[in-house]
This record gives structure tokens, C-alpha cells and sequence, in this order.
């Protein structure tokens, strides 16, 4: 992916080569960049989102936080980066016009909206706010898939899939708030699954069949030749995504009818399952840099915290947080580095020791040990649950302060 062209100015009186023209910041994100916008944006979200928790242990708040982080985190923190990402490559890979100024900076008035509506205890307004954003964004992309150059890869099925999941389970949530006599419980249960895991465990599957295998130096299975017809080839790893997809669906209508372990089993496997095929890291050997080695272990943690939930299933809401933050959010942020850095020039680090992506992949780990253990303490519970939020703020900061300054830097200077 190459940046915007930049202008070339001529200086008659000199002997030197003509130097391209500085390109400003909102320039970048005009030229159909909006992940230099939502990404900062995220990350403050991010931030903003944990610390509810150090404010209600340390009394700043009195009304106990654990809905409204969760869904700051997701509406907020989370969806910033699934939208600035795909708002950015999708366009690109379907050769269709890419995304406005005006739509970046009304995604991210939009989920910022949501994500204050959420921290100060508006649920149901938040969430039909964040319904109507993330529609907006669909029909957005949806318009410009109509007069596509090429097709998307296979795997981005699941990526669809998962904005479907979002949709359906922020859907059923306002229902619930409405007319709560109208759903069963399990319909309630279900709907935070779907939102909560669905929205980013599916991309995550989607988006990283066809990217993750770079950071590997391994081929992607997900590239074919540039065809707005589709080739035999391509539906074959499109029934296999789908496949895998529909087994994470199953593993969340098992969990919402009470079979927890089979739920968490389920997507253990189709997790394992669909990585295994389309990206065998266990044939990278342990190269790569830093960035290879926060995918190695957000893409264990996954899985990982799925086993354990199985085995525990009474144990859920303490060993969900593997998944959460040395997953979701860890897997997040190393994508988000690699974006940055491919957009600002700097595509020679993408293998190096990266010290922000070391130091935050440290943080995070401690983070969420320090979560995870917290509810086996109950005398100190709430203490550590300031504490996994603060270590975890302090990551994302040392990141943001040494990652997120490239985001006003062109692709060529």
C-alpha cells in the first residue's frame, strides 16, 4: 500500500535534487487514511476505559464500573482500531474510492460519543449510538464493494461475520434495555457474546489469515491475482473460513444455553484449527523481531484462555481476560504498529527489536496476571483490579508516545 503522491516543487537555483513537498497531517487522513485519526483516538479511549477502575477503588467514582468498562473497551477502544483498519486497507484491496475526511473524522466524533455515553452510564443510548456508527461504516463500505475492482480475500468472510455479530449482539442488548420481557435470558447472554468476543475474535481470524503471515515471512494463502471475479481457489478457503466462523457462532449459542465448557471448547478449536492451516507459525521458527513475537503470544493466549475457561468454567469472567488482554488487545496493538510504520516509511522495522512493542508486551503480560489472580484474593481484589488497569494504561502510553507520533508522517519523505 503506497501513500498519497506528493507534490514535487522545483528550486531553479540550486544543483540539488527537488524535494517533495511536506504533506500535513490532516492531508494524510484525507487521502483515505482514517486509521492515523482513530487510531490515537483508540488509544485514548483505551486508557480512559481502564482507569474507571482505579477512580471507583479509589472513590473518585462511587457506581461500580464493570459493564461500563466493558463496553467502553469494546465500542470504544477496540472498534476504533477494527474501523481505522479497515477503513484504511479494504478500499485499497477492492480498488474503490477510498475513505473521506469527513467520514474519519464522523466515525471518530462517533465512537468517542459512545464511548462517554458508556463511561457515564448511558447504556442504551451509547449503544444505539455505536449501532448507528457502526451501520454507517457498513453502508459506507458497502456502496463502494458495489463498484469493486477486485475481490477481497477469501478470509475476510470472518471480518464480515463478526461486524454482523457486533450488529445482532449491540441489537439485542438495546431490546433487552427496551423490552426486557420480549428476550430469554440466553437471548441476553448471547448478545453480549456476540458483541463482546464475535466483534473482534472474527476479524481477528479474517484480518489476520491474509496480514499476520508477513510478520512471519511466511506466503500468505489468502492472496490471489487482482480479479473482480472470484477464482475456484478462492471458494474453497472461503468455505473453510466459514466454516471456522460458524464453529465460533456455535461455541457462543452453546455457551448462552449454559454449556459454557462445550462454548469455550468450540472456539478453542476452530481457532487453533483455522491458523494452523492458513498461518503455520510453527514453521517461522522464532525470528521475526518484536512484532512476531507479541503475535506468537497474543495468538497463545487466545486459545489458551479458552482451554482454561473449559476447564473452569466457574472460573469465566477472571480467565476471560487472557483473552482480552494478552490477546485481543495485544494482537491489536502489534497490528496497529506494523500499519504505522508501513504508512510513515519505516517498513525497514517491521523485523527489528521494536523497545515500545517490548515494553508494552511486558506490561500487558503483568497486566493481566495481575487481573487474573486478583479474583482469587478476594480481600484484595479491587486493589488489583486498579492496579492490572494502571499497568496496562502504562503500556499503551509508552506506546502511543513512541508509536503514534508517525501517524503525521507520509509513506515517502
Amino acid at each position: 500500500m503506497s501513500g498519497p503522491a506528493i507534490p514535487v516543487s522545483s528550486c531553479p537555483r540550486s544543483n540539488k535534487p527537488a524535494r517533495a513537498a511536506a504533506v500535513g497531517y490532516w492531508q494524510l487522513v484525507a487521502a483515505g487514511e482514517p486509521f492515523r485519526l482513530l487510531f490515537p483516538v483508540g488509544a485514548a479511549i483505551g486508557i480512559c476505559g481502564v482507569l474507571l477502575w482505579p477512580l471507583f477503588v479509589w472513590k473518585a467514582i462511587s457506581v461500580y464500573p464493570g459493564p461500563f468498562h466493558a463496553k467502553v473497551m469494546i465500542e470504544g477502544f477496540l472498534a476504533s482500531f477494527v474501523i481505522g483498519f479497515l477503513g484504511t486497507a479494504l478500499p485499497r484491496l477492492l480498488g474503490v474510492p477510498r475513505i473521506t475526511i469527513w467520514e474519519s473524522v464522523g466515525f471518530a466524533g462517533a465512537l468517542v460519543t459512545v464511548a462517554s455515553l458508556q463511561a457515564t452510564r448511558h447504556p442504551l443510548a451509547g449503544d444505539l449510538s455505536f449501532f448507528c456508527a457502526l451501520s454507517l461504516f457498513v453502508c459506507a463500505l458497502g456502496i463502494r464493494a458495489l463498484i469493486r475492482k477486485d475481490s477481497p480475500p477469501p478470509s475476510f468472510l470472518l471480518v464480515a461475520l463478526g461486524i454482523l455479530s457486533a450488529l445482532v449482539g449491540v441489537a439485542l442488548q438495546i431490546i433487552g434495555q427496551v423490552a426486557p420481557s420480549l428476550l430469554p435470558e440466553s437471548a441476553a447472554v448471547l448478545g453480549r457474546l456476540l458483541l463482546n468476543q464475535g466483534f473482534v475474535l472474527l476479524p481477528i481470524m479474517g484480518v489476520g489469515a491474509f496480514l499476520l503471515p508477513r510478520f512471519f515471512d511466511l506466503p500468505s494463502r489468502q492472496s490471489f491475482p487482482e480479479s473482480a471475479a472470484m477464482p475456484p481457489e478462492w471458494g474453497a478457503r472461503a468455505c473453510f473460513a466459514l466454516a471456522c466462523g460458524l464453529s465460533v457462532l456455535v461455541g457462543f449459542f452453546l455457551e448462552a444455553r449454559g454449556f459454557a465448557r462445550w462454548g469455550c471448547g468450540f472456539r478453542a478449536v476452530a481457532f487453533v484449527a483455522f491458523f494452523v492451516r492458513e498461518l503455520p507459525v510453527h514453521r517461522a521458527g522464532f525470528s521475526g523481531g518484536s512484532l512476531a513475537h507479541a503475535l506468537r503470544l497474543a495468538l497463545f493466549s487466545i486459545p489458551s484462555g479458552y482451554v482454561l475457561m473449559s476447564i473452569w468454567p466457574e472460573r469465566t469472567t477472571s480467565l476471560l481476560h487472557i483473552v482480552f488482554i494478552t490477546g485481543f488487545s495485544l494482537i491489536t496493538f502489534a497490528v496497529a504498529t506494523r500499519v504505522v510504520l508501513g504508512h510513515s516509511g519505516q517498513a525497514a522495522k517491521f523485523q527489528s527489536r521494536l523497545w515500545p512493542v517490548i515494553a508494552l508486551a511486558t506490561l500487558v503480560v503483568f497486566a493481566m496476571l495481575t487481573r487474573v489472580s486478583a479474583d482469587w484474593m478476594p480481600a484484595i481484589r479491587l486493589s488489583h483490579y486498579a492496579y492490572a488497569a494502571i499497568i496496562w494504561a502504562a503500556g499503551v502510553l509508552i506506546w502511543a508516545l513512541a508509536i503514534l507520533p508517525s501517524v503525521s508522517k507520509a509513506d515517502k519523505d
